[in-house]
């Protein structure tokens, strides 16, 4: 019955996927973006993953508001969006109903990633995706267990289970139809982590994550360190660390932009 019913379920998102998002552009320089979403990730009663003193929703959250703020400061003719601006929970799907409410052009998610090994360090950034065989993958699992912090999660999300390895079937036959532009701001994210932030780039990757699907456009979802590794902790933590993670993110968006001038 349980299978049965995520058949259905995958049905049904895969004929909305089709019939109710945007197409996406021909080539990227139809991708201009004047509208940004910036997602805290996280919130309220949803701490997200948690170091020895810091939690993931208060970084991110400190994170996209110094994001927010540069690029009023030095891309003033670009509209941006925070989908939380404190300590609130946020459903995932209502996340992404703030983004097409906006009509954001690309929407990017900020997190901090956490392992069971206190030695894993770094940055990784991720489009919407998922390879065979990475249903376990702690990470992914991490941040889609957010919606059990939602009420009716289960008949909002047609019994998406965070957990159930059979419920990422759909992302491996979805197609995602913003990857070009996608994975064009992931990549300058990830080379700014290496070049300006001097940290370790652990690459784009793409992950089967509901905040990405639910956003409908272009989106990224940036992991800006490890909160369960003590150096990568102290930096997230410190102001000077949440603006430089910020900085390179704005600088990402800004070159993207650039370029497409």
């Amino acid at each position: 019955m349980k299978v049965n019913r995520i058949v259905v379920w995958l049905i049904l998102l895969i004929g909305v996927w089709f019939t109710s998002f945007r197409l996406p552009p021909e080539d990227l320089s139809n991708g201009y973006i004047k509208t940004i979403i910036i997602d805290p990730g996280h919130g309220g009663k949803d701490p997200g993953a948690v170091g020895k003193t810091y939690r993931e929703k208060d970084i991110a959250l400190k994170i996209g508001i110094e994001l927010r703020d540069l690029i009023r400061k030095y891309a003033p003719d670009l509209r941006v969006v925070l989908t939380r601006g404190d300590d609130t929970f946020i459903e995932l799907h209502q996340r992404g109903k703030i983004a097409q409410a906006y009509k954001g052009d690309f929407f990017v998610s900020i997190h901090c990633d956490a392992s069971v090994s206190t030695s894993a360090f770094g940055s990784s950034t991720y489009i919407l995706g998922v390879n065979q065989g990475q249903e376990r993958y702690r990470s992914y699992i991490r941040e889609n267990q957010s919606v059990l912090f939602e009420e009716n999660y289960d008949q909002m999300y047609d019994g998406f289970d965070p957990n159930s390895p059979e419920s990422y079937i759909m992302f491996r036959v979805m197609r995602n139809v913003f990857r070009q532009e996608s994975m064009y701001l992931a990549d300058k994210v990830q080379r700014n982590v290496e070049t300006r932030l001097q940290r370790k780039n652990r690459g784009v990757k793409q992950g089967p994550f509901i905040v990405l699907w639910a956003s409908a456009m272009p989106a990224i979802l940036c992991e800006t360190g490890f909160i369960t590794n003590t150096d990568d902790e102290k930096f997230l933590a410190s102001e000077t660390g949440q603006v430089f993670i910020a900085s390179s993110i704005y600088r990402a968006i800004r070159d993207y932009n650039h370029e497409l001038e």
